[in-house]
C-alpha cells in the first residue's frame, strides 16, 4: 500500500508479485474454473451462446473504455487505442467473429494465439503495472484484466467443452502476426 499525496488515504498498486498481482492471477483463474464448472453439462447451444456472448461483450468493452480515464481526457490516447493496436487488441475485435465459424484451421488460430497471448498478458500485465487501483483508474485495470482473460479463458473453454479439438498439425498454418 502506498499513501495518496493529496488525500492522504492508502491506495493500491499494481506491481509485479504483490498482492494485487495475485488477486487478478486468482480471479482469472477462479473465472475460468468457475465458467468451466457452470458448462460442462450444458448443451452445445448453451456453450456456445455463453462463450459468444463473453467474446461480443470484450469488443463492446474496448470502444466503452474511450468513455473513461485515460481515454476520456487525454485525446492523443483516445485516438491511439481506439483503433487495434496490437495482437490482442486486434484479437478482441477478430474473435467474436471467428468463433462463428466452423474452420478448424481459424479455431486453432483462436486456441494457441487466445492461450499464449492472453495468458502471457495475464502472467506479466504491461498495461496494468504501476497503475493505482483508485477512482478514475479502476475501470482502466478491470478492463485489462477482461479483455485478457477474454482471450485466454474462452479459447481454452472452446477446447475443454469439447466445441473444438485443436491438432498439433494445423499449427504451422496459423498466423502469428
Amino acid at each position: 500500500r502506498i499513501k495518496n499525496k493529496q488525500t492522504k488515504e492508502k491506495v493500491m498498486l499494481v506491481r509485479m508479485f504483490n498482492f494485487w498481482y495475485f488477486f487478478w492471477l486468482v480471479i482469472s483463474a477462479g473465472a475460468t474454473v468457475g465458467l468451466y464448472f457452470l458448462l460442462r453439462n450444458r448443451s452445445e447451444k448453451t456453450k456456445k451462446i455463453v462463450l459468444g456472448s463473453l467474446l461480443f461483450l470484450a469488443l463492446l468493452v474496448h470502444f466503452l473504455k474511450l468513455l473513461i480515464p485515460p481515454y476520456s481526457i487525454n485525446e492523443t490516447a483516445r485516438l491511439r487505442d481506439s483503433w487495434f493496436i496490437n495482437i490482442c487488441g486486434a484479437n478482441i475485435f477478430f474473435f467474436p467473429f471467428l468463433f462463428l465459424t466452423k474452420n478448424k484451421y481459424i479455431k486453432d488460430y483462436m486456441f494457441y494465439i487466445g492461450l499464449l497471448g492472453g495468458g502471457l498478458a495475464l502472467l506479466y500485465p504491461t498495461e496494468a503495472l504501476n497503475k493505482t487501483i483508485e477512482n478514475p483508474y479502476v475501470l482502466e485495470v478491470v478492463r485489462f484484466y477482461f479483455h485478457h482473460l477474454t482471450l485466454f479463458a474462452v479459447p481454452l473453454l472452446m477446447v475443454l467443452l469439447g466445441l473444438h479439438r485443436p491438432s498439433y498439425k494445423r499449427v504451422l498454418s496459423c498466423p502469428i502476426g
